[in-house]
């Protein structure tokens, strides 16, 4: 086509058909419609376009699915759906549209979710014509249709006959850019307002709902201020639900810096049976490939992958029977208790080695309580003066702004305590890669559109926990 272009110096409609046509089959070129479905201004040349120029379903590149196999675009082959959109109406219910992949669906089939496993009737199938629906008996390969009610298929889900294993390539949703934490204001209405994120998540599957059991938190993600905005505005006029959007808390972790000793007796008596256990233990800082410690008659060693990173390994250096074995589950169990809410900010604690190496008990009154507590105690308090340190998560920042608009931009980020780690060139943009701890990245999504016009993008990963500056630590002690 270019050789045409520079042989006649323009191109015939029919030769713009063949290129634009072949630039959608690659997904290189997306044509963009300026339409008015309510004024009927543009429509016509819409459906012009799409039955003239745009590609047809037999048309398309081959597509493998998950499994690694080639998907057949053709009515004889077994029927797979692909969901790509949910919608509730109050009337209805959950509506969800489909693409028919290949072969033919009718109504009343039983299809398979190849996420759940679960088996699905369609029931009803339609042509959607904006808020109507059109019943249809079946649809064929390449047609868009929906239904309704489906037991427990979502967004991205794939729908196939049985005895086949086909699940479609799901859509890539771009990660969250501003979170939110969220609770209703009438606390009897938490229930209502999960649901409700539930509904929105569904139809939205760029707005992210997880609670967080670390932080006690129900953390909502979404691409930016307008987008929460949206949501808001959802949850109150459409769901009936007023709720309060604040900063989420950080998720920090805490360690400790040095070696340290501690024994805790506990003692207790009221009446019949009491309880009494001593435990002597001490603690030091954990890393990886460390070796044992020296100067202990190690028993045994246990290590603790913890769910929130990090480890907890665990020495028995008894020596002489003072302790017996069967309460050393008990004493790690109340390690591990203290570990889930650190003594300085409460957050979990992270890559520490205990050894239990002395203490006392009692033929009569010690039991498995009174050592996990006794455990406890004597952990905290070596925690406590083992020079603890709180980490804070560290994320990947990486923004691509128009050149120039890099000096305001850089400024901005050397204020949150970031830490540029490159700089690439693409086009008229330059691409910052920098380290930034979580605690300044609050708003920081409006920041940058109000820094460039709305120019520049962002998209920022987890990368590691580092140590907080001292002053700042202070600060989240005290408060």
């Amino acid at each position: 086509l270019l050789e045409l272009f520079f042989e006649k110096g323009t191109l015939n409609e029919d030769e713009m058909r063949v290129g634009i046509k072949a630039g959608m089959l690659n997904h290189e070129l997306f044509p963009v419609f300026c339409v008015s479905a309510l004024n009927d201004m543009g429509t016509g040349r819409l459906m012009g376009f799409i039955d003239n120029v745009a590609p047809a379903a037999a048309d398309l590149n081959p597509e493998q699915t998950v499994e690694g196999d080639v998907l057949v675009r053709k009515k004889e082959a077994p029927t797979v759906l692909f969901v790509f959109k949910t919608v509730y109406q109050p009337s209805l219910g959950q509506i969800s549209f489909f693409k028919v992949k290949s072969g033919v669906v009718k109504a009343n089939d039983k299809l398979v979710n190849s996420r759940t496993g679960d088996t699905e009737i369609l029931n009803h199938l339609y042509i959607m014509d904006g808020k109507k629906r059109e019943s249809v008996s079946k649809l064929e390969v390449g047609d868009i249709g929906a239904t309704l009610k489906l037991k427990s298929t979502e967004t991205n889900d794939t729908l196939h006959v049985a005895g086949k294993s086909i699940t479609i390539k799901p859509i890539q949703y771009p990660e969250p850019r501003t979170r939110k934490s969220v609770s209703a204001v009438n606390k009897n209405e938490e229930e209502k307002l999960s649901d409700a994120l539930k509904k929105i998540h569904n139809q939205d599957p760029t707005v992210v709902i997880e609670f967080s059991k670390e932080l006690k938190q129900l953390i909502l993600g979404c691409q930016g201020e307008l987008h929460l905005a949206t949501i808001k505005w959802i949850l109150t006029n459409v769901y009936g639900v007023e709720a309060n959007f604040e900063p989420p808390k950080i998720a920090y972790r805490e360690t400790i810096q040095r070696s340290s000793n501690a024994n805790y007796r506990h003692k207790k008596q009221s009446g019949g049976a009491g309880q009494f256990a001593q435990v002597n233990l001490k603690i030091e800082p954990w890393y990886e490939g460390m070796p044992d410690p020296e100067g202990f008659n190690i028993r045994g060693k246990e290590e603790v992958d913890l769910d929130w990173g990090g480890k907890l390994v665990f020495y028995n250096c008894i020596v002489g029977g003072v302790i017996d074995i069967r309460y050393l589950p008990s004493i790690r169990k109340g390690i591990l208790e203290v570990m889930e809410s650190g003594p300085l900010t409460g957050s979990y604690i992270r890559d520490v080695r205990v050894m239990v190496y002395d203490g006392k008990m009692h033929s009569v009154d010690s039991n498995d309580i009174a050592f996990k507590i006794a455990g406890a105690h004597a952990f905290r308090e070596a925690f406590l003066n083992a020079k603890p340190k709180l980490l804070e998560p560290i994320q990947e920042l990486t923004v691509k702004v128009p050149e120039e608009m890099v000096g305001s931009v850089m400024t901005d980020l050397q204020s949150r305590r970031s830490i540029i780690q490159g700089i690439d060139s693409i086009d008229h943009y330059q691409i910052l890669k920098c380290a930034v701890p979580q605690s300044e990245l609050y708003g920081y999504s409006t920041n940058l559109r109000s820094l460039t016009q709305g120019k520049a993008t962002f998209n920022s990963a987890f990368s590691a926990f580092k140590a907080v500056p001292n002053n700042i630590q202070a600060n989240l002690v005290k408060n």
